[in-house]
């Protein structure tokens, strides 16, 4: 696939991982993500994630975080190319809601609309909202019968569904998305439940930042496991990236930013067999979902390298973090994306 570069959209606010009272999280409002989703479709990023939360997890539970679907609905005619990958987690979110809400949302952007499949990890979001919170390996098993449901109401026009968690009589979705077969379906997770359902039912595997090895490692698990079933798919990454004119000034800046965190917001209700929360956030890095543990730390020639190294990996879409973030998607617009082939596939795959 080629060679495609996205950001997260700011709906908790920056992405340093730390408490911040309510009022400072001054990005975490729709003004804020417009401006800033609609500078990254102008500098040529071709996709952006929406994450869905009903708490924010970054900046403590009493700090604002923006809904996502409402977000990426009002999003929608206010953009013109770029994808709007919007978050669901299976076992929050109705799939016959879910399917109505995805469909109308592609018919307003011409097709744009996406889906990332979550499981989820936070019991407190469940607890709050009154929603039960299975075990984490039937959180899968959830999400499994979800993309099921959901790609059968974009695809058919009158089906009966009998599942274990959903049922469905004489499911009509009307209109349906202009995106053909169906929205994309984005997928992540850690656990061997997350590979196996990615290999089955994923059109695009969706996951944190790592090492290049640890990638290889994890594509490599997917790919055998999607070989199996006569199956491939797409790869993305999430990733903090910090340009600088050396590589020297690159890690200098890291430095400078590890130095500006305190303390991470106290949450409870963490499932801990949830690999995500055990992998994502450590204390040497810095963002979110992986943030520079993909090393995205330096010159723009390094940069550029690093992330077609990853490209011949198999991963297609990297979805970038940034701070201070217009600024230095600013930045990265200006003296990365000219070093590489957008759209392009870059030789072969490594590994």
């Amino acid at each position: 696939m080629a060679l495609r570069l996205g950001v997260w959209a700011p709906v908790w606010g920056t992405f340093l991982v730390q408490q911040e009272p309510p009022e400072a999280v001054r990005e975490a409002t729709f003004e804020h993500n417009l401006r800033y989703i609609q500078r990254a479709e102008e500098l040529g990023f071709a996709s952006t994630l929406l994450l869905d939360r009903s708490l924010n997890s970054i900046k403590g539970p009493g700090a604002p975080i923006l809904e996502a679907w409402v977000t990426a609905a009002a999003l929608a005619p206010l953009t013109r190319r770029i994808e709007l990958i919007v978050a669901a987690r299976s076992a929050y979110r109705h799939p016959a809601l879910a399917a109505q809400m995805g469909a109308n949302i592609d018919r307003i952007s011409g097709g744009r609309f996406a889906i990332n499949i979550v499981s989820g990890w936070w019991q407190h979001e469940h607890d709050m909202a009154g929603i039960p919170f299975p075990a984490h390996d039937r959180r899968y098993d959830i999400s499994a019968e979800a993309m099921e449901v959901l790609r059968r109401f974009w695809t058919e026009d009158h089906f009966d569904f009998d599942g274990e968690f959903f049922r469905i009589r004489d499911g009509v979705c009307a209109p349906k998305p202009i995106r053909r077969p169906w929205p994309t379906f984005y997928f992540g997770g850690e656990s061997q439940a997350a590979v196996r359902l990615a290999a089955r039912a994923a059109d695009v595997f969706l996951f944190n930042g790592r090492p290049l090895e640890d990638a290889l490692t994890l594509i490599g698990a997917v790919r055998e496991e999607a070989a199996a079933l006569g199956r491939s798919l797409g790869f993305g990454m999430s990733t903090f990236a910090i340009c600088r004119e050396t590589d020297a000034a690159a890690r200098r800046e890291h430095e400078r930013l590890r130095g500006l965190l305190g303390p991470p917001a106290v949450i409870t209700g963490v499932d801990r067999d949830a690999r995500h929360r055990k992998t994502s956030v450590q204390a040497d890095r810095v963002g979110t979902n992986g943030g520079t543990a993909a090393d995205l730390v330096g010159s723009p020639a390094t940069l550029a390298e690093r992330i077609l190294e990853f490209h011949r990996a198999g991963v297609d879409l990297f979805l970038f973090q940034f701070h201070p973030m217009m600024e230095e998607m600013e930045r990265f617009a200006r003296e990365v994306m000219p070093l590489l082939p957008l759209g392009e596939r870059a030789g072969g795959r490594a590994g």
